[in-house]
C-alpha cells in the first residue's frame, strides 16, 4: 500500500488529540472506527496516556511501539507542528492535519504550514491538509474524519464505485451525505483543505488506479496539474465543479483554502481539451456520478426522448440545444413504427409523447422506448414520465433496464412529481441500473458530463 492509498485504505489509525469528551473532534473518528467495526488497530495519541473509548491511549507516537498507516492530527495551531514531528520520526505513511489557522490566515499562516511541508518530506511522509475534515474509506471501513455525517445512525457506511475528492471539508461531506440519500455510490471520499503537500489532482491520479473505483467526482478551488489530471480522465471519468469563476469568488477561495486563482477561462478549456466535465455545482456533479456509476459511454450527442407529458418533452429539447448535444434525427421507418402505436394526438417524432394512453395501455411506453434505442442514430435515451403508480413504476423500470443491458446505450428516467406518490418508484429503477432526476434539465446535463468524459477515454482505450 502506498502512502496516497493509506488515506482510504489504511490498516492502522493515530488519532493525535483523541479524548472520551462527547462532541469533541478527537472523539468523533473514534467513535466512527468502533461504531462501522474498522478491521484495524486504533491507536489513540495524548498527554495523559490512560484510556480513551475503552482503548489503550499513548503519550507519543513513539510510545505505540509500531508504525501506522494514517495519522490524524486535532490538536491547535500551536502543537501541531510537535504532532507532525512525532509522526514523521517514528515512520507513519501519511498524516492528515485537519487543524485549521496556517496559509488561509495569510503569510505567517502559510510559513508555518510550509515548516510543516518540510518535516514531512525530510521523513518521507506524504502530508493531507491542513485546515481539511478527513476522509473517509467505506470498503476499508476507514472513517479518518471529525464530520458530523456520520453521528446519524441512519447515514450508511459508504459503498459503492464512485469516489469524491473536495478541496473543501464541510462541502466535500455535505455533498457526500446528499450522494447517499440519494443513492449515488459513492464509496470514498477525500478533502485536501490548503494542499500544502497532497493535492486533489493528488488524490484523484491515485484513485482512479484503484480497482474499486470507476469514477471520480471533484469540488476544486486550485487547479495545480492539469497535466496529471488530464492522465487520470483518459482512465476513468472525472468530473469537476471549480468554484472561483468570479472575483468575488476567487477572493473568497483564497481565504478559505489559501487556493491561488486561475483565470477561469484558461482553466475551462483546459478541463475541456482533458476530457474532464466541468459542471456547474454539486446537484449537478452528484447526477454526473449517479450517472458515472452505470459505466455507459456516449462519444456521440445524440438523445432520444419519450415522455408521457409533451411539456416534458419539450424542456428536454431545450435543454440538448443549450448543452450543445443533438436532438436524434429518427430513421423514417423508426418514425413510422412508432406512429402505429402513437395515439394520433401524441407525436411520433423526437420527442417522442406517448401520452397519458400509457395509462391504459402500459405496455405503450416500453414499446416506444424499444424502438427508439433500436434507431442506429440513436446515442442515449432519456424517458420522461409522471408519477405512475405500482405495476405501471415496476413495468418502466425494468423496460429501461432491459434496454441498458441490451443496448449497453445511456438509459436515464426522468420522473416527475412527487416521489411520495409512488415511493417504490426511485428503488425499482435504481436496481434496475437506470438513473433517476428530478427534472429533464437535469437529466441532460449529465448526459452533457458523460460525452464530455467519453471521447478522449474512447480514443484512449476503446475497449476498457
Amino acid at each position: 500500500m502506498n502512502s496516497l492509498q493509506a488515506i482510504w485504505a489504511a490498516e492502522s489509525i493515530a488519532v493525535i488529540g483523541a479524548t472520551d469528551r462527547p462532541g469533541a473532534m478527537g472523539r468523533l473518528p473514534i467513535e466512527y472506527l468502533q461504531k462501522y467495526e474498522y478491521p484495524g488497530f486504533i491507536a489513540p495519541v495524548n498527554r495523559k496516556g490512560g484510556q480513551v473509548m475503552g482503548l489503550p491511549a499513548f503519550r507519543s507516537m513513539a510510545e505505540i511501539g509500531r508504525s501506522v498507516d494514517l495519522a490524524l492530527v486535532m490538536v491547535p495551531a500551536s502543537a501541531v507542528l510537535a504532532a507532525v514531528t512525532d509522526c514523521a520520526q517514528v515512520g507513519t505513511s501519511v498524516c492528515i492535519v485537519m487543524t485549521s489557522g496556517f496559509a488561509e490566515t495569510g503569510a505567517d499562516g502559510a510559513k508555518a504550514q510550509a515548516e510543516l511541508v518540510r518535516v514531512a518530506r525530510a521523513h518521507g511522509m506524504r502530508l493531507v491538509g491542513p485546515n481539511c475534515i478527513g476522509a473517509v474509506g467505506g470498503p476499508a471501513r476507514v472513517f479518518a474524519t471529525f464530520s458530523p455525517v456520520f453521528s446519524s445512525t441512519a447515514t450508511p457506511i459508504p459503498a459503492g464505485n464512485i469516489a469524491l475528492v473536495s478541496q473543501s471539508g464541510a462541502l466535500g461531506f455535505g455533498a457526500l451525505s446528499l450522494g447517499l440519500e440519494r443513492g449515488v455510490p459513492i464509496g470514498i471520499a477525500v478533502t485536501t483543505g490548503n494542499e500544502a503537500d497532497i493535492t486533489a489532482v493528488d488524490v484523484a491520479a491515485q484513485l482512479v488506479d484503484d480497482p474499486s473505483v470507476d469514477a471520480v467526482l471533484m469540488y476544486i478551488e486550485s487547479l495545480s496539474d492539469i497535466s496529471a489530471l488530464a492522465s487520470a480522465a483518459a482512465m476513468k471519468p472525472i468530473a469537476v465543479v471549480k468554484a472561483g469563476r468570479s472575483e468575488a469568488g476567487a477572493k473568497a477561495a483564497a481565504s478559505h483554502t489559501g487556493a491561488l486563482a486561475s483565470a477561469d477561462k484558461v482553466v475551462d478549456s483546459a478541463l475541456r481539451q482533458a476530457g474532464i466535465a466541468r459542471v456547474a455545482d454539486i446537484d449537478a456533479l452528484l447526477d454526473a456520478g449517479a450517472l458515472f456509476a452505470t459505466g455507459a459511454r456516449m462519444p456521440r450527442r445524440r438523445i432520444g426522448i419519450v415522455t408521457t407529458s409533451g411539456g416534458s418533452g419539450i424542456l428536454a429539447a431545450d435543454a440538448i440545444e443549450a448543452c450543445r448535444m443533438q436532438l436524434a434525427e429518427l430513421e423514417a421507418t423508426t418514425i413510422a413504427d412508432l406512429s402505429a402505436v402513437v395515439p394520433s394526438y401524441g407525436n411520433a417524432t423526437n420527442p417522442v409523447d406517448v401520452t397519458a394512453a400509457v395509462m391504459a395501455e402500459p405496455g405503450l411506453f416500453e414499446k416506444c422506448v424499444d424502438r427508439l434505442a433500436a434507431d442506429p442514430g440513436v446515442d442515449a435515451i432519456v424517458a420522461c414520465f409522471a408519477v405512475l403508480v405500482g405495476a405501471d413504476v415496476t413495468r418502466i423500470a425494468r423496460a429501461l433496464g432491459a434496454v441498458r443491458t441490451r443496448t449497453g446505450l445511456p438509459v436515464l428516467a426522468v420522473r416527475t412529481g412527487a416521489a411520495s406518490l409512488a415511493p417504490e418508484g426511485a428503488a425499482v429503477l435504481a436496481a434496475n441500473g437506470v438513473p433517476v432526476y428530478p427534472t429533464p434539465e437535469r437529466a441532460v446535463a449529465a448526459l452533457q458530463a458523460l460525452h464530455a468524459t467519453s471521447l478522449r477515454r474512447t480514443r484512449a482505450n476503446p475497449t476498457g
